[in-house]
């Protein structure tokens, strides 16, 4: 079951161009993506909150929006795009692989999952006391 449904995709993302067959399927592996990254960390997501609720269909939606097929010229989550006329060459660069429903930091950071949770500082000295000179 996904985390979104397609009213709530076509109310973030509207003009979709692909069928209502297809954004479901993407926001099914969306959120399979979630639930993995979700049980990686431990959290518990049986009984959500309203508001962890909103949460959940925002990235689904996000999520969804990557791993569409696209069909206009630069597909969205393109980071760098160059063409050229005379040899007819098209590339684009994606910070992930294209089409691989992951979550990024922003998303990552909405659900709860990741960040610091303390920080270490190299000893100094000994570091185990010689109880021998006591």
């Amino acid at each position: 079951m996904a985390y979104a449904t397609i009213e709530q995709y076509d109310a973030r993302f509207p003009n979709r161009t692909v069928s209502d067959t297809v954004l479901q399927a993407c926001l099914n592996d969306a959120s399979m993506a979630i639930e993995a990254e979700l049980d990686d960390a431990g959290i518990d997501y049986s009984e959500p909150t309203e508001k962890y609720l909103e949460r959940l269909a925002s990235v689904c939606c996000s999520v969804a929006s990557r791993i569409l097929p696209y069909e206009n010229d630069i597909p969205q989550g393109a980071t760098n795009v160059s063409m050229t006329a005379g040899v007819y060459t098209q590339s684009f660069e994606f910070p992930t692989a294209y089409s691989a429903p992951m979550l990024n930091k922003y998303e990552r950071k909405l659900l709860g999952i990741g960040g610091k949770i303390g920080f270490a500082r190299p000893s100094y000295g000994v570091l185990e006391v010689d109880d021998e000179e006591n």
